[in-house]
């Protein structure tokens, strides 16, 4: 179990992240988590992995394997998880 944990800067959760192969893999450590300030949204962890905003209507993210919106805050254990839609013919 995750526990929220307490710096100089406030409370912090920590959540699980399966990031699209374009993303920043900058804020996530060696198990795909990444720590952010406790009151976070999905939108957080769009800026901290620097997705493209010309892709960002075009993926389809999860926050504990349910569709979820930009403005889903984030609880600390959530796992959050991108789709590319595939499309051809």
């Amino acid at each position: 179990m995750l526990r929220n944990t307490r710096s100089s800067q406030g409370a912090h959760i920590k959540v699980k992240v399966y990031a699209p192969a374009f993303s920043s893999f900058q804020h996530l450590d060696d198990g795909n988590f990444m720590e952010l300030p406790e009151g976070a949204t999905l939108n957080d962890v769009f800026r901290r992995l620097k997705i493209p905003l010309p892709l960002r209507p075009f993926l389809v993210y999860t926050v504990n394997y349910e569709k979820a919106g930009l403005d889903t805050p984030l609880d600390n254990g959530d796992v959050i998880s991108f789709l590319t839609p595939l499309a051809g013919g």
